[in-house]
């Protein structure tokens, strides 16, 4: 109980500002997959376009450092689609997206692979029509030119930002993905003096990232897609978080920035540590909280390596949240019933119903989404029902 009083108070301290501190709200999504509605379960309807735009609407609040991303895997819901009418109606979908994004407004989109699935020319005419910038620092054309823009540069009287799209490797026709690491640490050298904050939108594999983490790179946030898991913190590293919901949830980042040159401190991994090592520690006294454990475990040296560990990283997110100068905090919203759908997002998003209706007939999309895309709320990979 005490603990969690400390970390409260911590916390409170943390967000009280001074007039020169700089405020960032981030709103994020990735692994969207093609989804324009609600989700088909009639017990709890998530998503939708509509509904994200009424929640970017109540949480901009003024805010000039708002900032709205997507990180990968939108358009589409596979890297490769079956060609008729399934590639057709995913086609129609992707068009809505773009539209959708450029009536909410987007800061920075980096392609993953699942949106080349249409073809480098379907998405080429996308970033075509698209108000806002797609980023990606590694994917190159047939002539070996860079397609998209390598990061996205948001200029503030008082910090500058940069949004950096990457991708691990993937095949796909008439482009070529080079070596994600190498060109990234091009990139920052590029950043180096010119940005402040700099923010990866990932899709990354586990390797790439594990690699990522031991080359010390300048980078205060990753967004990640591909990996289709729902973080609740950003680990013990490099601040991560990957975003796999199919459009039902979408990202808070509250960055507070109180000295540029430091790093950021995530609250939600030095919360979530604590109370979760503590509670396994609680569960080895076996009833016995006045226990010392390693009494009790003294002849089972794994055991007490455990505790060891256990131990120390109650020490590392204590530690954090004493040294604590810049401060990450993170919400998921769910996109449900009570969030009521913006209009002209509606009005989008019906006329391509009535697009599909004219190739497919009156099917329901929800229908459509049941037969062929049973319902994964948790964002394991796994239908739920």
């Amino acid at each position: 109980m005490h603990k969690k009083i400390l970390i409260l108070f911590v916390i409170l301290v943390s967000i009280i500002m001074s007039e020169n501190d700089i405020s960032i709200r981030i709103m994020a999504t990735a692994n969207v997959h093609n989804e324009t509605d609600p989700c088909g379960w009639k017990k709890k309807p998530l998503g939708g376009l509509a509904r994200k735009a009424t929640i970017l609407d109540e949480k901009y609040l003024g805010n000039e450092n708002f900032y709205i991303v997507d990180a990968g895997n939108l358009f589409f819901k596979k890297s490769e689609v079956e060609k008729g009418i399934t590639l057709e109606v995913e086609k129609i979908n992707s068009e809505t997206i773009l539209e959708s994004f450029n009536a909410m407004g987007c800061t920075a989109f980096s392609p993953g692979e699942f949106d080349f699935a249409g073809g480098l020319d379907h998405l080429l005419e996308l970033n075509k029509k698209a108000n806002f910038p797609f980023t990606s620092c590694n994917i190159y054309d047939e002539n070996d030119d860079l397609i998209f823009e390598e990061y996205v540069l948001e200029k503030n009287k008082d910090f500058t930002i940069a949004f950096i799209g990457l991708t691990s490797l993937f095949i796909s026709d008439n482009i070529r993905i080079e070596e994600p690491i190498g060109n990234l640490k091009a990139v920052l050298k590029k950043l180096d003096k010119v940005s402040d904050i700099n923010v990866l939108l990932f899709h990354g594999s586990e390797v790439d990232l594990s690699n990522l983490y031991t080359q010390n790179l300048d980078l205060d946030l990753i967004i990640r897609s591909k990996d289709r898991k729902r973080s609740s913190d950003g680990g013990s590293k490099i601040p991560t978080f990957s975003l796999g919901d199919r459009g039902k949830i979408v990202y808070q980042f509250d960055i507070l920035i109180k000295d540029l040159n430091q790093n950021l401190t995530d609250l939600n991994w030095c919360e979530n540590t604590i109370s979760r090592v503590s509670t396994r520690l609680e569960k080895m006294k076996k009833g016995d909280l006045m226990v010392d454990l390693n009494e009790l475990y003294k002849d089972n040296p794994a055991t007490l390596r455990r505790i060891a560990n256990y131990e120390n990283q109650i020490i590392v997110a204590n530690q954090r949240m004493r040294d604590l100068v810049n401060t990450l905090k993170i919400e998921k919203i769910e996109l449900g019933k009570n969030v009521d759908g913006r209009m002209d997002i509606l009005q989008i998003v019906d006329k391509n119903k009535m697009l599909l209706e004219s190739i497919m007939g009156p099917v329901l999309p929800e229908n459509i989404h049941q037969k062929h895309h049973p319902h994964d709320h948790d964002g394991d990979g796994i239908p739920d029902h």
